[in-house]
């Protein structure tokens, strides 16, 4: 929807009027950023808001509480080590992905941590790094 007429929208949506000032800001803003995506950013975003979406409350919750707030404590070397396996493993079939995950080969250079986060990430088929979830 173009600008001007999401705005119109916007003021005559009842729900944007009851927000706060902050909360409309905030709105805007996150119009502003998906503006700024490139095509293949919005898809990502889409896909990861899809994937979010069929996870059980458990899942989400265990993303949210355990495997984020781990993905963002690690040191950028770490993160790429865990990254590279994802993408390796991105739209494999289960069988061929949990042979990977078995394989020591292929988990060999992480720590005991990090190939728990990597089973976690690769059973919620999460194609990239974890991303906060929606709100």
């Amino acid at each position: 929807m173009p600008p001007a007429a999401r705005e119109r929208f916007l003021q005559n949506d009842e729900r944007f009027r009851d927000m706060s000032p902050q909360q409309r800001q905030l709105l805007r803003n996150h119009f502003q950023q998906w503006n700024q995506l490139t095509p293949a950013q919005r898809d990502r975003v889409l896909h990861n808001a899809e994937v979010w979406q069929r996870l059980s409350p458990e899942q989400r919750l265990h993303i949210r509480n355990d495997v984020l707030p781990r993905w963002q404590a690690l040191p950028p070397d770490r993160r790429q080590a865990i990254q590279g396996r994802l993408n390796v493993l991105q739209n494999m079939p289960e069988a061929a992905r949990n042979q990977r995950l078995n394989n020591p080969e292929f988990m060999k250079g992480l720590r005991p941590e990090d190939q728990s986060m990597l089973r976690d990430l690769s059973r919620l088929h999460v194609s990239g790094s974890p991303e906060p979830p929606p709100q």
